[in-house]
């Protein structure tokens, strides 16, 4: 990985960068102060609840504040709505997911049925 920077000197940066203040980070959190303290110089580790609610307040991805290269590539031909989508899905937790997974099973299924449906009524039409 080319950024050895941790997670606690990222989460440094972008609020310094962004002028907002470690105690006004730490509400919106829902974390003690002295936590994000520890969490910004190392001695703590962020936990993947805060990593996940820390990278929502700034609005980048957990892959981006924990330093990750950018996976530009995998998504590039997805179009706005589908990064979009893309991005909400992996916020979900395993319900959720196995949830949106489902529904979107069930719809694909009728779609497949009602093409089969209807290439079968063109063929006794013709």
């Amino acid at each position: 990985m080319e950024d050895e920077t941790n997670i606690g000197q990222r989460i440094y940066d972008l609020r310094v960068k962004r002028d907002i203040a470690q105690g006004t980070l730490a509400d919106a959190v829902h974390l003690h102060q002295s936590v994000l303290n520890r969490i910004e110089k190392g001695t703590r580790p962020a936990r993947d609840r805060e990593v996940r609610d820390i990278a929502l307040y700034f609005g980048i991805s957990a892959d981006e504040l924990l330093g990750m290269p950018p996976r530009a590539a995998d998504d590039a031909h997805l179009s706005p709505l589908e990064r979009h989508l893309l991005e909400k899905f992996r916020f979900l937790d395993r319900r959720g997911q196995s949830m949106v997974r489902h529904t979107i099973e069930n719809e694909y299924d009728f779609l497949l049925d009602e093409q089969v449906e209807t290439q079968e009524q063109q063929k006794r039409d013709a």
